[in-house]
């Protein structure tokens, strides 16, 4: 577009001189060498201003000399917080992504470490306001995101560790993301009680926070896992310390089960019960005296179970029945053998254990001479016998050896003939004398012919 000769003379001049200004204006902001008098707040923020616009845009190298005069004359710009100390940390991390070169890269991240370390030393002296908190955090993820390409720098540590020092600082603050590091590394560098140890501390501090419970306890569990053994140390200590908590006496006694450790759990069940176990350990404690051979004491615990609302399974009635056996309580013994069937049809091994209460009553009561009705007992025993093998075949070969043995002792044809209540084929009750309480039916037969 032509304009007149005056008025294009005009704009061209007004152009020069906004140059000439601009020139001005940067020679006046080039941060000065050897300044010994205070800046005036208008320098100040003639340079804040410089480095923020450059560095909000990613401009970092052009940042780089405003900030670092900032830093040196008025690092309190312009609200005495540490956002320039943070700033110069992210500049040099972002001239270090930006470097051509790998050497130029590490460079500007030692640069950015020392003044990560430097920052909050120097802010107390400056009287800036800063969390220790966050800048322990803010060196644990400079080390987790740059760690494969630093020098050693003595005042960094380990991301952990400076996780750690911020948990320390702030344990209600903290992310559970840190606290999971913390753990983690602790792992992976084989530091199973370290790793426990601050289990337990971040337990105390945030018990409550459902997130970093379940993290904790999974932690724990694939501890544990490796090491059952650092279990039972882990638990003995906690119960050393928390010696009334049910939990924890309860955890004690089922690794030490688990374990094969019966001694320990034994003597633990007996202060475990004097608390209020659940029913299932009363059940375990219970199994574990009839075991040891107190039949009476595991008779005790399974009644507690029950009073706690347990129901008792097919296995501890067949328990309790042989407590009961092992005492010579055999009507008893007998009833608990049938629950255990009444819970489970195809329990072969309660109705062996019945076929020997049989057997076991014979010896018992028919004194130095066995007679005829004494023998009939017997019918009654391979009775039981064969319904086991009959309903579970796992038993069958048990079953068919007392078969064998018993029917040897059945009443000979002799006496079924000498007896006028005893027709082969037909039946008799077991349900006299001695042996009134077991009031079964039998056929009468014979025991097999030794020709």
């Amino acid at each position: 577009m032509l304009f007149p000769d005056g008025t294009f003379k005009s704009r061209l001049f007004s152009i020069g001189t906004f140059c000439v200004g601009l020139l001005v204006l940067a020679a006046s902001a080039t941060p000065a060498s050897g300044q010994d008098s205070e800046p005036s707040e208008q320098e100040k923020l003639r340079h804040y201003t410089l480095y923020y616009e450059n560095f909000k845009n990613d401009n970092f190298e052009s940042a780089r000399s405003y900030l670092l005069w900032i830093l040196e004359h008025a690092p309190e710009t312009p609200d005495k917080d540490d956002d320039n100390y943070k700033r110069v940390v992210k500049l040099y991390e972002g001239l270090a992504k930006q470097a051509e070169n790998e050497k130029t890269r590490k460079a500007y991240l030692d640069t950015a470490a020392t003044y990560l370390t430097s920052a909050p030393q120097k802010m107390k002296k400056q009287d800036i306001k800063f969390s220790q908190f966050e800048w322990e955090l803010r060196k644990g993820r400079f080390l987790e995101q740059h760690q494969r390409s630093l020098p050693d720098v003595e005042e960094l540590e380990t991301a952990a560790a400076h996780y750690r020092k911020a948990f320390e600082l702030a344990p209600g603050e903290i992310d559970p993301y840190y606290i999971q590091q913390i753990l983690q590394s602790y792992q992976q560098n084989n530091q199973l009680q370290k790793a426990l140890d601050f289990a337990n501390a971040v337990e105390a501090e945030r018990g409550d926070d459902e997130e970093v419970a379940e993290m904790v306890n999974s932690m724990r569990e694939d501890i544990f896992g490796m090491n059952p053994q650092a279990k039972i140390g882990y638990l003995e200590e906690q119960v050393e310390q928390h010696p009334d908590s049910t939990r924890l006496l309860t955890d004690l006694f089922n690794a030490y089960k688990r374990q094969g450790n019966v001694e320990k759990a034994s003597t633990l069940a007996k202060r475990l019960m004097k608390e209020n176990p659940p029913a299932e350990t009363v059940r375990d404690i219970a199994q574990m005296r009839l075991e040891d051979g107190r039949s009476k004491a595991a008779l005790e615990a399974y009644d507690r179970a029950v009073e706690q609302g347990a129901e008792l399974k097919a296995e501890d009635h067949f328990n309790r029945g042989t407590a009961y056996q092992k005492m010579g309580r055999l009507a008893q013994a007998r009833r608990e053998y049938r629950r255990a069937i009444e819970k489970r049809k195809d329990f072969g091994r309660a109705y062996i254990a019945i076929g020997d209460l049989y057997a076991r009553a014979v010896n018992e009561c028919s004194g130095s001479e066995m007679k005829r009705e004494d023998k009939a007992v017997y019918w009654a025993a391979v009775d039981m016998y064969q319904r086991a093998k009959a309903t579970d075949p796992s038993v069958a070969s048990t079953a068919n050896s007392k078969i064998q043995t018993y029917r040897r002792v059945f009443p000979t044809k002799e006496d079924i003939f000498y007896r006028s209540d005893w027709e082969q084929g037909g039946t008799f009750s077991i349900d006299y004398g001695c042996y009134s309480w077991i009031g079964e039916t039998a056929s009468v037969r014979p025991a097999p012919s030794s020709n």
